[in-house]
């Protein structure tokens, strides 16, 4: 699913079978996005969730020249980049930040923003606990082409969960969980149309 932050709306929405991989047709899905949902609109940031997280779709939203918040899998390539980081910046009480810039085998070298939160501290924090030696604390990784503070990169990509709202609205007030019919592109295109009411 894709949403336009200001103004609360569906931009694009695929059903897929729950056998396909999370990054499986990103790029496809963001070109349809963008060339006839958004056609003519200007995208100022494209924030998207590690599912979204290819070598593909970054060249792809770099070639179009759009900026880019996009949290990264914590592959063991990118784990082991981060334990060697030192001299993190403390953002506020329990929460540290650092970059890297990393690349993976034969991709491109960008910019990476590591955000660590201490559990102890932040018991309700998200990320991953990533190294054995480390158990109190979690960490979350994202990849831009932004050239702006650390806490100001995590600051604006927080602020897509407010698509999680969207997303509880459509189960709970459209009923999006409760139907499937026998054939897989019926229910598609009843999903689809669930996403135009919601946009009305």
């Amino acid at each position: 699913m894709a949403f336009v932050s200001h103004t609360r709306m569906v931009a694009n929405a695929w059903l897929r079978p729950g056998n396909t991989a999370d990054s499986s047709s990103c790029k496809s899905f963001m070109e349809e996005t963008f060339n006839e949902a958004l056609k003519g609109k200007k995208v100022g940031l494209v924030r998207a969730d590690s599912g979204f997280y290819t070598e593909e779709l970054l060249s792809y939203l770099e070639f179009e020249s759009l900026n880019y918040i996009m949290a990264a899998r914590m592959y063991p390539n990118v784990k082991n980049a981060v334990w060697g980081l030192k001299e993190w910046v403390s953002l506020t009480r329990g929460i540290e930040l650092n970059e890297m810039i990393f690349s993976h085998e034969n991709g491109k070298k960008r910019r990476y923003i590591i955000v660590k939160k201490q559990v102890n501290i932040r018991p309700k924090a998200g990320g991953k606990l990533l190294f054995e030696e480390l158990p109190g604390f979690r960490y979350s990784c994202f990849v831009t082409n932004l050239d702006l503070p650390l806490d100001q990169v995590w600051n604006v990509y927080n602020t897509r969960a407010d698509c999680e709202n969207r997303i509880k609205e459509l189960k709970g007030d459209f009923g999006l969980e409760n139907f499937c019919l026998q054939d897989f592109w019926a229910t598609e295109a009843s999903f689809r149309f669930i996403m135009v009411a919601y946009n009305q």
